[in-house]
């Protein structure tokens, strides 16, 4: 089952002060597509609730995006909270991360971790791949929702898997 995704980005982020990386905003979005991807590559689910958008540094979940945009771009020290109806309570929000997806979050967090925002943006900015193709389809007019499916992101890293072998990055 898919994770919330202001959830999943406070387990990721949780991972990352464990490892001594801060990360910021955009960063936190990075390594979430990368998580994403490479779990829909291994398992062919979706680790994430949400369809990632493509907007002009890359990649970005608009719930994440709302629940960090006043960090700029400074690490990001807070972490996302959610609101229930029924209660009228916002509480952080978490998750109860499986040992098989919190491995992979934790491998993928120490492969680009280390990676500044604007190399990692570039990463998802590869000519051809699922970013590149919803931000410059339709002869340069906007795609509503500009949402990039699982099913490319996935074939994407299946591809990226085949060349770099069983785990298909540096965890």
């Amino acid at each position: 089952m898919p994770y919330e995704p202001r959830a999943l980005a406070n387990h990721l982020l949780d991972v990352a002060d464990a490892l001594g990386l801060p990360l910021t905003h955009m960063a936190v979005h990075k390594i979430a597509y990368f998580a994403h991807g490479w779990h829909l590559a291994q398992t062919g689910a979706p680790l994430i609730a949400e369809e990632f958008e493509a907007w002009g540094y890359g990649p970005v979940l608009p719930t994440v995006y709302a629940a960090f945009k006043d960090a700029g771009r400074q690490p990001v020290r807070a972490r996302a909270v959610v609101f229930n109806p029924v209660t009228q309570q916002r509480t952080t929000a978490h998750a109860s991360v499986a040992q098989d997806d919190a491995a992979l979050i934790r491998d993928v967090v120490r492969a680009y971790g280390r990676m500044n925002a604007l190399t990692l943006s570039d990463l998802t900015h590869r000519p051809g791949g699922p970013w590149d193709r919803v931000w410059n389809a339709g002869n340069g007019r906007v795609t509503l929702g500009m949402r990039i499916g699982h099913d490319a992101i996935r074939a994407d890293f299946l591809r990226a898997g085949s060349t770099q072998g069983a785990r298909g990055f540096a965890g």
